[in-house]
């Protein structure tokens, strides 16, 4: 049997004034920043290279929030908590602007279902771990399981 899952990472980036950092996808609307990893490359170095290619932020991984599985293509993402250590706000073809946002407000910008999913995890995290299966057409949480940090 021959394998081909792909992995993708994201972060949400906050800053001292615990804003959330957005950016608006030309395909999602507003989301985190976040991408594949490509081959040969770590889960971390993936995830500050899109952060810095998608926002123009420098970032450093702060935690581990949670995974999940899109079962209808075989994409595992796997999300982390990061804070903001630099960098000014650029564009490019994967995010038409960025911002922060409040935390309050960062649900209501994002639309897309899964991206909101994911989200919601990122924000209520408290030392639980997420993990959850889907489908993506429609969207669809098909097992989803909180796991406590640590023993």
């Amino acid at each position: 049997m021959e394998y081909t899952h792909f992995v993708s990472v994201a972060g949400l980036v906050c800053n001292d004034k615990d804003e959330i950092l957005l950016l608006k996808s030309p395909t999602r609307g507003w989301e985190y920043p976040g991408g594949m990893v490509e081959p040969g490359e770590t889960l971390q170095d993936a995830l500050i290279r899109e952060i810095k290619e998608e926002t123009g932020v420098d970032a450093e991984i702060t935690g581990f929030i949670g995974v999940c599985k899109n079962i209808q293509k075989d994409i595992v993402n796997i999300d982390f908590s990061c804070k903001y250590s630099g960098g000014n706000f650029v564009t490019s073809d994967e995010s038409l602007d960025v911002k922060w946002v409040r935390r309050d407000e960062a649900l209501d910008l994002v639309t897309f279902p899964l991206t909101k999913k994911r989200l919601e995890n990122m924000l209520y995290a408290c030392n639980a771990v997420s993990c959850f299966n889907f489908k993506k057409e429609p969207f669809e949480v098909v097992a989803e399981e909180k796991y406590t940090v640590g023993r």
